[in-house]
């Protein structure tokens, strides 16, 4: 079999060699499964959610009760953020489905809270949940970066310390299941509440690692429509 392949694979190149013929072949991707959308956001944006965040953070919830991570500074933003910040998240998020091909349901943000994290600390793997909706968009927005995560103890060629890691339910040998980034200021990650997603820790400095996270729920059409029917009967009972 090997042999036959290397005959098979000579002879071509070699009738493509003699008959001096290039052939232009386009390759197009299709990909199965849940998607991921990054958005680069500019420095300014970014200033704003610090500002607040720096200024106001003795007005803010901590929200670790509703968190997965290992955490200790995790602080509810949401009521904080202006209006038309929730609007241009609320954008994207609309982006997210028309990417998807789900421009007509609705999108209702819910909340949004800022990691604060430092060496050794961590988020382990999960997914978000909503009370109003089995439907939702996650999102993360990196918002401080510290300059070094420190000593990689073993791999050095397969960094993981402060990486953000997303792992889909692909476990097909041919596909591709996880997907490890290396976040820069201003990268904002939507994906949907199902996909699992964790951060590792970093170690060697005093700087922290800040992220913004924002839910919002999804409704599709039909429930929508249901609802005002419910409200329309309602009012004329």
């Amino acid at each position: 079999m090997g042999k036959g392949y290397s005959a098979w694979r000579c002879l071509y190149v070699y009738k493509m060699k003699k008959e001096k013929e290039v052939f232009n072949i386009k390759i197009k991707k299709f990909y199965l499964g849940s998607q991921i959308l990054k958005f680069e956001l500019p420095a300014r944006f970014v200033d704003t959610i610090n500002e607040i965040y720096d200024n106001k953070i003795n007005e803010m919830k901590p929200h670790n009760e509703y968190l997965a991570g290992k955490i200790e500074d995790e602080h509810e933003i949401d009521p904080l953020l202006p209006k038309e910040m929730k609007d241009n998240f609320l954008s994207m998020f609309k982006t997210y489905l028309i990417e998807v091909q789900r421009p007509h349901w609705e999108c209702k943000l819910t909340s949004a809270w800022v990691n604060e994290m430092k060496e050794h600390e961590y988020n382990p793997m999960h997914h978000h949940t909503s009370k109003n909706s089995d439907l939702g968009l996650s999102s993360v927005l990196f918002l401080k970066l510290p300059d070094t995560y420190g000593r990689e103890y073993s791999k050095e060629q397969l960094p993981a310390n402060g990486r953000l890691e997303f792992v889909g339910g692909n476990q097909d040998l041919l596909g591709i299941n996880n997907l490890k980034v290396l976040p820069e200021e201003g990268d904002f990650y939507v994906f949907p509440f199902t996909m699992l997603h964790g951060v590792y820790p970093f170690n060697g400095t005093k700087e922290c690692r800040r992220s913004l996270s924002y839910n919002c729920d999804l409704i599709k059409p039909d429930n929508i429509t249901k609802g005002l029917d419910r409200v329309v009967a309602s009012m004329k009972g």
